[in-house]
């Protein structure tokens, strides 16, 4: 029945697409919206069934995935949650040190069937399991064909373009949420870029033409083994991802590559002087906003970028210096190399969770309007990228996910297009510990 919907729904648009008679162009249109109408009311049938579990966490041993656990059963008792992987006895381990004992999947990433059975047992499955485009893609699909929603932290934009050509109209026929890059790659320029457009548009009364995202602050901020290990996998053997414009509305925004790759270009933030140097995860996240924009239609021809912004031309250079020496060795496959003199961290490490709740980091978003107008959205956030904030906007991605089950929406999406403002509800409140003072985000515009 999922085979024959989608395949009705495929070729009524072909028929819209090649009919020549523009008088039947309205009868098939109305056609297709009343197949859609069908396919999402059986989907939300369907949909209404419970699952064995709420959630599932794939990649529960890694760190991210220790830290995932930890977070999601210490502030959201209640839900039905198994940790997945292929060890049993190290996801035990994992399950003894949680508030609340989950249950335990056993599932190879590499065994289809496996994980077909996973994805039927769970509303939504919130992955750790990286480099994604060697563990996540049957995930994907197994999600994709049960009507299971997902989320991950991949930052593989190339793998990402790849799910959404593959994947989108089979999840727009079962119900399926999947959301690729839901950790720091890419929460925080997605949602941050959608808040400053909103923020601008209510300012000026029209929407921006051009939004420069920079990262002005990254205070104590650390790399994880896994992070490294998918970066080099990226630089080593590019994935060949599909032309945007081969996934529906993708090509609506121009990426300014070149803003921010020379040490002396300058901007004034806040009044002050900053030196734009590269930021090494612009190639993950604008493509995720040159969707998000293509999705949800800020602005035709939107032009964006993003750039480190830092206080002196000496940190800019330094920036860019590491950035091109790093960047060389691991394309030449150094990473053994560069662990054993301790100069990266080993596969499954990161911070300590001290280092990760005493770091930092800031973006200032500025949005320009086609008339010069400017307006800047500071997006703070507390605690280590990699390890607080990867932890918090995964789960939290995920449980908005699983409120949003049964609505008959589908799509392999971004954040910013699947969850938008509920997710930013979620993120605004969100604390490492009730205790703390401030939320792991905060947002201030000007």
């Amino acid at each position: 029945q999922k085979d024959s919907s989608k395949q009705a729904l495929r070729l009524l648009e072909r028929g819209i697409r090649g009919c020549t008679h523009r008088s039947l162009r309205p009868t098939l249109r109305t056609m297709l919206s009343l197949r859609r109408a069908t396919t999402r009311a059986l989907t939300a049938r369907r949909l209404s069934t419970k699952r064995e579990y709420d959630l599932v966490l794939f990649g529960a041993t890694g760190y991210s995935g220790r830290m995932c656990a930890d977070y999601l059963l210490r502030t959201h008792k209640g839900l039905r949650v198994a940790l997945a992987g292929r060890d049993r006895a190290k996801l035990e381990k994992v399950a003894e040190s949680c508030a609340v004992t989950p249950r335990i999947v056993i599932a190879d990433a590499q065994d289809a069937d496996a994980l077909q059975r996973l994805a039927a047992s769970t509303e939504v499955v919130a992955s750790t399991a990286g480099p994604f485009r060697k563990y996540g893609s049957l995930l994907v699909e197994a999600c994709a064909q049960e009507g299971t929603s997902y989320a991950d932290i991949t930052g593989e934009s190339g793998w990402t373009l790849n799910m959404a050509a593959q994947h989108h109209e089979t999840c727009v026929s079962t119900g399926a949420i999947i959301v690729p890059q839901a950790g720091f790659d890419s929460v925080p320029s997605d949602i941050g870029t959608m808040l400053a457009i909103k923020h601008h548009t209510a300012k000026t009364g029209a929407p921006p033409s051009e939004i420069r995202t920079y990262v002005t602050s990254m205070r104590g901020a650390r790399f994880q083994g896994g992070t490294v290990d998918t970066l080099a996998h990226e630089l080593a053997e590019p994935i060949r991802p599909v032309k945007p414009s081969a996934v529906r509305s993708a090509t609506k925004t121009k990426i300014d590559w070149t803003h921010g790759t020379k040490p002396w270009q300058t901007v004034q933030l806040n009044g002050k002087t900053r030196y734009l140097s590269p930021f090494i995860m612009a190639g993950a996240n604008c493509p995720i906003v040159r969707r998000s924009n293509g999705l949800l239609d800020y602005k035709d021809g939107l032009v964006y970028s993003e750039a480190m912004a830092l206080p002196s031309l000496k940190s800019a250079v330094q920036n860019f210096a590491v950035l091109g020496i790093g960047t060389s060795l691991l394309k030449m496959g150094m990473l053994d190399f560069l662990r054993k003199r301790g100069m990266v961290p080993a596969a499954g490490a990161g911070p300590t969770l001290k280092q990760a709740r005493r770091a930092s980091y800031e973006y200032v978003i500025v949005a320009t309007g086609d008339d010069g107008s400017r307006s800047e959205t500071t997006w703070r956030g507390n605690g280590d990228p990699s390890a607080i904030a990867t932890t918090i906007f995964l789960m939290e991605t995920a449980l908005g996910l699983l409120a949003k089950r049964g609505s008959g929406e589908g799509g392999v999406l971004t954040p910013a297009a699947a969850l938008g403002d509920d997710l930013w509800a979620r993120l605004r409140s969100a604390k490492w510990e009730a205790a703390d003072e401030v939320p792991a985000v905060t947002v201030e515009h000007a």
